[in-house]
């Protein structure tokens, strides 16, 4: 069903494109960090699946090989550096985040009881009479150590000012003779963090001028200092984000080709899944190919970018208990969300094509009212990945939101009879198989698909039915096709390779 009030094609070029070439422009030092779910997915990597007719139990016989501690730290150094990279550079909200064990843990207990034991006894010290600064001068020593790695370059003077103030050996010359004043060295410290740290931590530092007590400033001071080293961290990468994205792709290649390479040599193929993968897409383009003309062999209609397309498509149906490939594990979050946001998108504006068909005349062309729909409908679902726990809610607001509208614009609201039509015919929607929600499932992946094919040469027209969903489609989209460049920049040269011999298997296999 056409909906009216399409948006216009060149706009939503323009929206698609701007999300595909952002890079994270405002992910300064107050960025902020992605979803706590979405890193959890970033970090999962799911089991191979066991082979068939082997128990869980069973180990398949091979011949036994070794590998030595250094070969895997190697192995695993260049993955981490690999996957570290890429994530600056495909995700533009990426930062360094403070690592705290969780509370109530071993760990959190016994950092606690250990910082309290020092911090008490670096207390009893300086009471005593004369007070007993040795703890101190070790306190001093790492602070100089932290605020001359938080220096830059260009920051001459300053390094040689800190060196000089911070003369270890002068102060424990002056702590032997009594003459060593710890306030005074304290808002030294507090002086040159205050010139140093970001905007965001002039209230800290603030704060840090207000305390008096020995004790608890230096407490405070090792706490922003640590907050300091991470801004500055965050800071360097914003910095490097753009070269690391001129040398990302082959830096990637690299360093994928050393890992294919120690898979190799332990007798492991690490192409494994995704040939599994790419196998799978061909076989399904097989499938739907039309009859052979004379002369034709099976497969000679698709070409190496058209399996591929087909193999990126699958990813936005992605099942839960299939294995992902290696070459898109670095991804598997980002390509989940994306995923779960089509599935969202989908059931959404199928909710929204059967109540206007529901309810019919008296709210046909109200985009008010659909917006409203979208966006409450959004705020019902949530997190949630299984809309049928959802839908009676979604549902109930809809019915809600309808009779508002209709009483707004003078019309009476539902009556029982088409209420209760209403709320039926919605909270079929969530089911697979659900007519609407299939035909408008295929219209949004022709969508997809029509834009990482094409060359762009022809603006992008919204799906029918999507219209609401313009800017939603165009970040998803952008991030979708982004993922997409980049993995086919990357690892294009092994998926021509797998792609090629499946076509030349396939083809030797045909009649002649």
């Amino acid at each position: 069903m056409a909906e009216k009030g399409e948006n216009s094609p060149e706009t939503l070029n323009n929206l698609i494109d701007a999300e595909v070439n952002s890079e994270g422009d405002e992910n300064g030092l107050n960025s902020s960090n992605s979803e706590t779910e979405n890193k959890k997915r970033r970090t999962r990597t799911p089991s191979p699946p066991q082979a068939a007719g082997v128990p869980g139990f069973m180990v398949a016989a091979s011949p036994p090989k070794f590998v030595s501690f250094e070969q895997l730290m190697e192995a695993a150094n260049g993955v981490r550096n690999m996957t570290l990279a890429h994530e600056i550079v495909v995700d533009g909200d990426f930062k360094l985040e403070t690592r705290k064990p969780q509370k109530n843990s071993v760990q959190s207990q016994v950092q606690e009881v250990v910082h309290k034991a020092f911090w008490d006894l670096l207390h009893e010290e300086i009471s005593q009479e004369p007070p007993e600064f040795k703890r101190s001068l070790v306190l001093i020593e790492e602070v100089k150590e932290v605020l001359l790695s938080l220096l830059l370059p260009q920051h001459v003077r300053l390094r040689a000012q800190v060196n000089e103030v911070l003369d270890l050996e002068l102060i424990e010359q002056k702590m032997e003779n009594e003459a060593f004043d710890i306030h005074y060295y304290a808002d030294y410290v507090v002086g040159i963090m205050g010139r140093l740290c970001a905007p965001l931590r002039d209230d800290q530092i603030a704060k840090l001028k207000g305390q008096k007590e020995v004790v608890p400033l230096f407490k405070e001071i090792f706490e922003v200092l640590d907050l300091m080293k991470m801004d500055m961290a965050n800071f360097t990468i914003q910095q490097m984000r753009p070269y690391l994205q001129q040398q990302s792709v082959e830096y990637e290649r690299n360093k994928f080709q050393e890992f294919l390479k120690t898979q190799d040599e332990h007798g492991t193929d690490g192409l494994q899944f995704s040939k599994v993968w790419l196998k799978r897409s061909f076989e399904q383009l097989l499938v739907e190919e039309e009859p052979l003309g004379e002369g034709a062999t099976a497969g000679s209609k698709f070409t190496p970018a058209s399996i591929m397309n087909e193999a990126y498509m699958e990813l936005l149906q992605w099942k839960d208990d299939q294995v992902f490939p290696e070459t898109l594990l670095m991804d598997q979050g980002r390509i989940l969300e994306l995923r779960d946001k089509t599935r969202q998108l989908t059931l959404v504006a199928s909710v929204l094509l059967v109540t206007y068909s529901t309810v019919g005349a008296p709210i046909a062309g109200i985009q008010d009212l659909k917006t409203t729909l979208k966006s409450n409908i959004l705020t019902v679902i949530g997190e949630e990945k299984d809309f049928k726990k959802v839908i009676v809610s979604v549902a109930d607001q809809v019915k809600k939101d309808v009779n508002e509208c209709l009483v707004k614009h003078g019309f009476s609201q539902l009556d029982e009879e088409k209420g209760k039509c209403l709320m039926g015919q919605i909270s079929d929607v969530a089911a697979e198989d659900h007519a609407v929600t299939t035909v408008m499932h295929k219209r949004i992946c022709s969508f997809i698909k029509g834009s990482i094919t094409s060359r762009h040469t022809e603006p992008l027209k919204v799906p029918a039915g999507y219209s609401a969903f313009q800017t939603e489609l165009s970040q998803m989209l952008g991030r979708f096709l982004r993922l997409v460049s980049h993995n086919r920049s990357v690892f294009g040269v092994h998926y021509a390779n797998i792609i090629g011999s499946l076509i030349r298997k396939q083809q030797d296999l045909s009649p002649r």
